[in-house]
């Protein structure tokens, strides 16, 4: 599959979980991002990848989903014991929200494994300024060279036999932001670094640029973005009729 046509599938995803306000539509949308995890790279690296990224946001999401349940005091009343209350609106709120943002997640989380250059040249397609491109996929290669950073970190701690799941959960937050701060300063180092080296080759010194490698549309992934773009106009119709 195209780098492009995955961008649109992504694109129309996530425009559809923010859209949609009905559990089961956005268990549909969540169950179709399992199922382009499987399209691209089914493969147990891939999962082995995606699962500690998702694992700490689940944290957040669970976090979420118990604040709407025990603050929403709307419709009728599912379980009442003592000073707990829930509610139906309740209910239904924490399950949307918590849907929506591991919709979310997932489709970002599956955003950083396009690799660098297969970015750029998706981007380019689409007639972007390739300096805007550049900016779009340096974003990108940020973050994942953050998430590299901090694991080799951990992974010098634990040679120290320091494991940060054995500390106390109030004493968490300031380990974390020990390491973090640290790990973000040398991140921006390097990309200084990047900065200046593009600077010495001078970057963008001619208006056109010659790629060694291109990415052409096919028969499968024209299909693929007319159906997409269908589909989305067909569920936006049904939405506001």
């Amino acid at each position: 599959m195209n780098t492009r046509t995955y961008l649109i599938i992504s694109i129309i995803i996530s425009s559809l979980s923010l859209i949609m306000h009905n559990v089961e539509h956005l268990l549909i949308l969540f169950g179709m991002c399992i199922l382009l995890v499987f399209v691209l790279n089914p493969t147990k690296k891939r999962f082995a990848l995606l699962w500690p990224r998702l694992r700490f946001l689940l944290i957040l999401v669970i976090f979420l989903f118990i604040m709407q349940l025990l603050f929403r005091h709307d419709g009728t009343v599912l379980f009442h014991w003592k000073f707990i209350t829930l509610y139906s609106e309740g209910m239904r709120i924490a399950l949307i929200v918590s849907i929506r943002l591991l919709i979310l997640l997932l489709i970002v989380s599956l955003l950083f494994d396009i690799p660098y250059y297969n970015f750029i040249l998706a981007l380019r397609g689409w007639r972007f300024p390739y300096e805007l491109c550049l900016m779009i996929a340096s974003t990108f290669y940020f973050v994942r060279m953050f998430e590299e950073q901090l694991k080799s970190t951990k992974e010098q701690l634990r040679f120290r036999e320091i494991s940060l799941r054995k500390i106390f959960l109030f004493k968490k937050l300031k380990a974390y932001s020990a390491i973090i701060f640290p790990v973000l300063a040398q991140a921006m180092h390097t990309v200084r670094y990047r900065a200046i080296a593009l600077d010495i080759k001078g970057f963008r010194l001619h208006p056109t640029r010659t790629y060694y490698i291109s990415q052409k549309l096919k028969w499968f992934d024209y299909l693929t973005q007319i159906l997409a773009f269908l589909i989305f106009a067909f569920i936006l119709y049904l939405l506001i009729k």
